[in-house]
């Protein structure tokens, strides 16, 4: 099946059903689908046409024009001869001219692949831009994906906490019932009931909004309905920082994007330098005209010319140009060093962010287990009446903020991972 009409089947399936989805599967319909991406190539093609257009200067110029002229009056004088005054007309009413020419430049020292040259770098600066689009579009899918993951585990976590809280209101409305607790203690927990309700909803809104980021960056449609397969796991870390800034500064088409840049402003100063050389060029001009040579009839005339153009001074433009383009290369140098430099920068804070976030999830493991043996303690002790429902409510609390988090822990470190993968360009 073409992947034009399996785009569209899969959207149209999408539309319908609930679908799970995979990150690997969500990032090959995003380089497929995303709009920002085909945008990014189709410049790619621009740049290939722009590229076939430079080799017209290798191929002679034909062009042919045609045109004919009414003259209303034509001018005459009037001659004396021995025969008398006699009237001479200086045209004919109707005149034709028809003119097929050809222009073929013989010789220009080398501008011509230059210039072929130029456009050939540009195509390449274009790929490596697509390239440097789709690392930014992984990116993002990274980031929201599995963001739509930690939004759904949140809804859970929420879900639960509603769950907790009615379990807890319901044991309160006993023992009020009972007497063992006052009014206030019930009223805080239909309270606390409603908050976490309002919680619920805020995370399922938190999902919804997820899910539409990510349909739009994969390009589907906004409402297209999905189940996110997932899975947040713990890799052990076998980084080495020189050898990722290593990979990184091989395999960043930024790095030889500017690289590039450096080549085709060392090509423009060259031209320069050429443009103080002549041209040779050839033209033909085969004429089929009425009237002709004086006679009010058809006849046709082939002429052909090689002429040499030789540019002696243009007012200082062509050094000042110069000027410019080395000025041009020697910023282009400072760049590269800019960009070599913050992709090392880069790749070093995502190790560092990768290493503190898995420091993180070790101790949000350890507090959600703790907070976990608190909150079966605390539900067993309000039970039966040894804690008061504000300490039962602040237990539980924590055991609610020690899942969430561990879950923006285990999200962090997955994204983290991820981009240091992306980075190095081994995703």
């Amino acid at each position: 099946m073409r992947p034009k009409y399996f785009l569209l089947f899969s959207i149209f399936l999408f539309s319908i059903l609930s679908y799970g989805l995979t990150f690997e599967e969500a990032k090959k319909i995003a380089l497929t689908g995303n709009r920002s991406l085909k945008i990014s190539h189709l410049e790619v093609k621009k740049a290939e046409a722009k590229m076939k257009e430079s080799w017209a200067s290798f191929y002679p110029f034909l062009s042919f024009q045609s045109s004919y002229t009414r003259l209303l009056g034509v001018p005459e004088f009037e001659m004396e001869t021995p025969e008398g005054i006699q009237s001479i007309s200086l045209g004919y009413p109707n005149n034709y001219m028809n003119t097929l020419s050809l222009t073929f430049p013989i010789f220009t020292f080398g501008r011509r692949f230059i210039v072929k040259e130029i456009a050939k770098k540009g195509l390449e600066l274009q790929q490596f831009q697509e390239e440097t689009d789709r690392i930014n579009l992984l990116n993002d899918i990274v980031t929201v994906f599995y963001g739509v993951v930690s939004a759904d585990e949140g809804v859970e976590i929420a879900k639960e906490a509603v769950e907790r809280v009615e379990d807890h209101l319901r044991t309160a409305s006993i023992q009020y019932e009972e007497g063992r607790v006052t009014r206030l203690a019930l009223l805080s927990a239909e309270t606390e009931l409603n908050k976490r309700k309002t919680d619920y909803l805020n995370a399922q809104n938190g999902l919804e909004k997820a899910r539409f980021a990510l349909n739009i960056l994969i390009g589907f449609p906004v409402d297209t309905l999905m189940n996110i397969e997932g899975e947040k796991e713990v890799k052990p870390d076998t980084f080495i920082l020189d050898s990722l800034i290593s990979k990184a500064l091989a395999n960043r088409p930024e790095v030889k994007m500017i690289e590039e840049m450096n080549r085709v402003a060392n090509l423009n100063n060259k031209m320069q330098y050429l443009n103080y050389l002549p041209t040779i060029v050839f033209q033909g001009n085969f004429s089929y005209d009425k009237p002709s040579n004086m006679k009010n009839e058809w006849d046709n005339n082939l002429n052909a010319t090689i002429a040499l153009s030789f540019p002696l001074f243009e007012g200082f433009g062509r050094q000042r140009k110069m000027e410019q383009y080395i000025l041009t290369a020697q910023q282009t140098m400072i760049r590269e060093e800019i960009i070599k430099q913050g992709i090392r920068m880069e790749v070093k804070g995502l190790l560092l962010d990768y290493r503190l976030n898995k420091e993180k999830l070790g101790l949000a493991n350890k507090e959600l287990e703790r907070a976990k043996e608190s909150y079966d303690m605390a539900k067993k002790q309000y039970e039966r009446g040894y804690i008061s429902s504000l300490e039962y409510k602040d237990i539980e609390l924590g055991y609610r903020n020690a899942e969430f988090s561990n879950l923006f822990a285990l999200y962090n470190l997955t994204v983290s991972f991820s981009k240091i993968k992306i980075a190095t360009m081994e995703e």
